[in-house]
């Protein structure tokens, strides 16, 4: 059986793969190690589609490893605003630096090698392997283990059956087109056995599939109950703008959320209101301050609630603090959540 749907979803994959940049092939028929690599950290909780058009841009700005292991933080940190998950684009620069230094520049082959960088696990360190590199594995991705749990009829929410996964991908690992395999499979997860309403009826591996057969396709991956209601933080913004039109900005603390990212001042993030302290930097500036509205934003974990407030004063007034000109906010460091900010404080 599972050699049938090898050579099906192969042949499939010929004719109907997505057109993505990170596949461009090189001389040896494989995409770029190094594409793979930012393609993989790029994709953890961002769609293809807004991947697509900014891995283009990351490419053109660090064409190899070695251009991207030269750069700093904040510049990476500024390129990544509105990707969200800041965290990723820290771990791949860390990442780059590793390899640049241990590795000469080249992205490891081997996976504890790979599994030892920041940020890479698993299914990342699989992937690299397999679609860069044409080795033996096969990495479980959403897609991939929805196909499995259907083909498989394997009646558990995905998280409860990782290891029967496992066990199932072993029958899939190619030992010549791993790498064109892999990626059938991506797609025939994202094309045709879709979360929702797969394409049954254009599948071309469903005589295969023990979900058809027992007509609860619809119904695996069986999904937990829902989750809690997101809880809530609480805030307030203060935009402070100069006679010169620059806005007052400072750079956030080095852990936790949003690290070492540009902000506008604001108070620290609390689960009540009424335990909001005023930030020092405002204290004296009550009396200026207008509110200007609101904004609820939806972080993974939490929603942050925020009141903005505005208020002019004189450069002179606070020193040692960093002014940011307000027609270069949207190109700037600030991330989603501020610019939103900005964007009703103005």
């Amino acid at each position: 059986m599972e050699k049938h749907i090898i050579s099906k979803l192969l042949t499939w994959y010929t004719k109907s793969k997505r057109d993505l940049p990170w596949r461009l092939l090189q001389k040896n028929r494989l995409p770029n190690p190094y594409y793979v690599f930012v393609s993989e950290y790029m994709l953890q909780q961002t769609t293809v589609s807004t991947v697509k058009i900014r891995f283009e841009e990351f490419i053109k700005t660090w064409p190899t490893l070695k251009d991207l292991a030269k750069t700093t933080e904040p510049t990476i940190l500024k390129f990544w605003s509105g990707l969200g998950y800041y965290s990723r684009a820290r771990n791949l620069l860390k990442a780059a630096k590793i390899i640049d230094k241990n590795f000469d520049s080249k992205i490891p082959k081997e996976y504890d090698q790979l599994i030892s960088l920041p940020g890479i696990g698993d299914y990342t360190a699989k992937a690299i392997m397999g679609i860069g590199y044409n080795q033996s594995v096969m990495p479980l991705d959403a897609n991939i283990e929805r196909i499995f749990a259907r083909l498989y009829a394997l009646k558990q929410p995905l998280v409860k059956i990782k290891k029967q996964l496992l066990e199932r991908s072993e029958y899939f690992c190619s030992s010549q087109k791993a790498s064109n395999l892999i990626q059938s499979f991506m797609d025939y997860g994202s094309l045709i056995c879709t979360p929702r309403n797969p394409n049954c009826s254009i599948c071309r591996i469903q005589k295969y599939c023990l979900a058809y057969e027992l007509k609860i396709q619809n119904t695996i991956p069986v999904k937990l109950k829902k989750q809690k209601i997101k809880p809530k933080k609480f805030t307030r913004a203060y935009v402070l703008m100069n006679e010169k039109k620059e806005i007052l900005v400072r750079t956030r603390s080095s852990k936790g959320m949003l690290a070492s990212m540009l902000e506008v001042p604001n108070d620290t993030w609390e689960e009540k209101r009424n335990l909001l302290k005023t930030d020092s930097l405002v204290k004296n500036l009550k009396s200026k301050l207008k509110k200007k509205g609101s904004l609820l934003y939806s972080f993974s974990h939490f929603n942050l609630s925020a009141e903005i407030f505005y208020a002019e004063i004189q450069k002179n007034k606070i020193s040692n603090h960093k002014w940011l000109n307000i027609s270069k906010y949207n190109s700037s460091q600030l991330p989603t959540v501020m610019k939103k900010i900005l964007e009703i404080a103005m």
